[in-house]
């Protein structure tokens, strides 16, 4: 337990440390709003597509492709998503703060936090089991975020708006490029593949720096008690119910350590990002990213000892 409990704090703390820089640097004007504003778009459009790119091209397919496995996954995100977005919409009204609260209470930073947290917990067996969640499930991160903020836009949404969205959307366009990549295992020039590796490096620690230069403390007002119920539901709510369907599925071990850091694995730093560009309220969004990877070192860590007392986690 302790092992794992350091560990989450070797991944939570540096995001602290990054995301306080950020906030240092604003207050001291070393950083200004046009900065912030300039940093955000340099990830939504190039930072994040190329990170989930980089992601997506590294991974052999046809492996361990496990039709199962991965129709679950769907599922657990699909329903969460949804369930998460109509609870919302019946108590909150102002479509910015609906629109940052389901995405940031049902998307997780897989990419960035789960992957090195199931390396750690599960392995290269693990891995396998992530690689698949990277290809066929968090593409639907941005999709389930695209029509939660569409409605943000000026002007009357439909289906087909939201459709043209989510084709335009840049990590989409980057995840197709990625996977045709790998199933017709074309590979990139040497050069290409390091600024690819490059860039791919660049999206977080700027993220961060912008979610915490662009973070303000407004107290224990409405939208601070509506990002506090959106991070308890990420990393508390959410994870239980995955884990628990999960384990009536049949699922053990490697297959349940990937489900778990799905389900429990705070909110997508990359929310924040999106929600500036696309019109959600950018202070819940962040709010909810800040609290959901404070309270996840202690909650992976309860949860991981918990399946593994009770032989679940027999890894």
């Amino acid at each position: 337990m302790l092992d794992n409990f350091l560990f989450s704090l070797n991944v939570v703390v540096p995001v602290f440390l990054i995301m306080a820089l950020g906030y240092v640097l604003k207050k001291t004007k070393i950083i200004s709003p046009e900065f912030l504003a300039s940093g955000n778009k340099i990830v939504y459009y190039i930072g994040l597509p190329v990170l989930l790119f980089r992601g997506v091209y590294t991974t052999d397919i046809s492996d361990f492709i496990d039709v199962g496995f991965i129709v679950f996954a769907f599922v657990c995100t699909t329903v969460s998503f949804f369930a998460i977005w109509g609870i919302g919409a019946l108590f909150l009204k102002e479509k910015s703060v609906l629109a940052s609260f389901a995405q940031g209470a049902y998307r997780g930073s897989f990419a960035l936090l789960g992957i090195p947290l199931i390396l750690n917990l599960a392995g290269d067996a693990g891995m396998a089991r992530a690689a698949l969640i990277v290809v066929f499930v968090v593409p639907f991160f941005n999709v389930y975020s695209i029509m939660a903020l569409a409605p943000c836009a000026e002007g009357r949404v439909g289906i087909k708006t939201i459709f043209i969205a989510v084709l335009k959307n840049p990590s989409n366009i980057m995840i197709g490029v990625g996977i045709l990549l790998s199933v017709m295992n074309w590979s990139l020039p040497g050069m290409v593949s390091s600024a690819v590796s490059t860039t791919a490096n660049m999206a977080t620690p700027l993220a961060l720096l912008c979610l915490g230069g662009g973070m303000t403390f407004k107290g224990f007002d409405k939208k601070f008690k509506v990002a506090v119920v959106g991070s308890l539901i990420k990393v508390v709510a959410i994870p239980i119910i995955f884990v628990v369907a999960a384990i009536l599925f049949g699922y053990r071990d490697y297959d349940l350590a990937v489900i778990l850091m799905l389900g429990g694995i705070p909110s997508a730093v990359v929310g924040y990002a999106m929600a500036v560009q696309m019109g959600g309220d950018d202070y819940v969004a962040g709010t909810i990213v800040v609290i959901s990877t404070l309270i996840s070192a202690g909650t992976l860590t309860v949860f991981i000892y918990l399946l593994r007392m009770m032989g679940y986690l027999a890894i």
